[in-house]
């Protein structure tokens, strides 16, 4: 059994150029399939690390984003006075929010969507993970905003000290924050009340924020409970923060992802033809070895495996060198438009391992079937027609 191996690894190397096309196919394969997944999977990622676990957030019933929904004023403020919103030094620890989206251009020449948000000033104590990175907070009441890192690094012309005119109003950027690296960082927050008054929404809000007293599941049964027992209150529906952003992440990331699986699944077509062509070539030009080896008592299964191995092995390295070149992604900044909100997000690549562990099967399954039928071949060979015919 060890001749036939090690012969057949040996011809992968005396067969360079057709060894070297068989790998490439393998190794583009690869770098598609790792590419589409680790967007799909940082882009899940920075959605889905947005938003406090210990937050609620209220938004109109059927609505799957802040941007359908509508929660009038007197809504909000019952919402706010009951018992399940924590309180910090006698204060409610709720924010109502209003959030519009403006179409402005981005330092790649097309235009992007922005999320814009007013706050009232008492947003940064519910929203615990947003941190001030430079200048300062917006003074409430006046023309001022601040602005999501990620966001900074996706708009052009818009920064720390700049300002931004939408409609027919001018807000000067007088800090940037942070926010744990979510999707609030896409994000561009002004004061509530002047958003409201600039655009003509007086008593009406997209949504309410507000800290869960105690735990935020429970906070979200009650208020549905108290939804369908209270006329006022029968428009509205709660979740946790978090399952709220994992909704938003989901179909932006599965649509990603079964885009990816079509299309590696197309370029998995040409690189197992042109594995199979590599192998039957390999069989063609080697009767006279194969006819050696089975004459000297080789059994067939000993000459399909010697064959297998050899389409797995360049399978293998295609593997490797397409996961290789896929670490360069890693980390690389990006943005895109979630569907969900219609709103640019700011995200990195995430390349993780179970994507290299799945890429790495994908080629090694296309090596099999692309080695399957010329090992077949080789093993039916007869040993007198195998050496007549070379």
């Amino acid at each position: 059994m060890a001749i036939p191996l090690i012969y057949s690894l040996r011809s992968v190397a005396v067969r360079k150029a057709s060894s070297a096309m068989a790998v490439g196919g393998f190794a583009l394969v690869v770098v598609v399939f790792v590419t589409l997944l680790s967007l799909a999977a940082g882009f899940r990622k920075i959605v889905e690390s947005s938003g406090s676990r210990q937050n609620v957030i209220v938004v109109r019933k059927g609505a799957d984003a802040e941007l359908q929904s509508q929660v009038m004023l007197e809504t909000a403020r019952i919402i706010s006075e009951l018992p399940i919103v924590a309180e910090e030094e006698g204060r409610k620890l709720a924010a109502f929010e209003s959030v519009l989206i403006i179409a402005r251009p981005n330092r790649g020449g097309n235009e992007s969507h922005v999320t814009i948000r007013g706050v009232p000033s008492r947003a940064r104590s519910v929203h615990a993970d947003v941190r001030l990175a430079r200048g300062r907070w917006f003074t409430p009441g006046s023309s001022e905003a601040v602005l999501g890192v990620g966001l900074a690094r996706r708009i052009r012309d818009v920064g720390l000290g700049q300002s931004m005119t939408i409609g027919r109003d001018t807000w000067r950027i007088v800090g940037l924050f942070e926010a744990g690296g979510s999707s609030l960082e896409s994000e561009l927050w002004m004061d509530g009340d002047l958003l409201q008054t600039a655009f003509h929404r007086d008593g009406v809000f997209q949504s309410v924020l507000f800290r869960a007293a105690g735990d935020p599941q429970d906070a979200v049964q009650r208020l549905t409970a108290l939804a369908e027992s209270d006329p006022r209150l029968r428009s509205v529906q709660a979740m946790t923060e978090k399952e709220y952003y994992r909704k938003q992440a989901k179909l932006m990331a599965d649509l990603i992802t079964i885009l990816g699986g079509i299309l590696t699944a197309i370029m998995s077509v040409g690189a197992i033809a042109g594995a199979m062509n590599t192998m039957y070539a390999a069989v063609s030009q080697r009767k006279r070895e194969i006819g050696c080896l089975l004459a000297m008592g080789f059994a067939p299964r000993a000459i399909w495996l010697a064959f297998m191995v050899e389409s797995l092995l360049l399978a293998g390295l295609g593997a490797a060198l397409g996961c290789a070149a896929s670490m360069a992604f890693d980390g690389m900044k990006t943005g895109m438009t979630n569907w969900a909100t219609f709103s640019e997000t700011a995200f990195e690549f995430a390349v993780t391992p179970g994507i290299l562990a799945a890429a790495a099967l994908v080629s090694v399954a296309m090596g099999f079937v692309g080695g399957v039928l010329p090992a077949f071949r080789a093993a039916r060979m007869k040993v007198v027609d195998a050496l007549r015919r070379a």
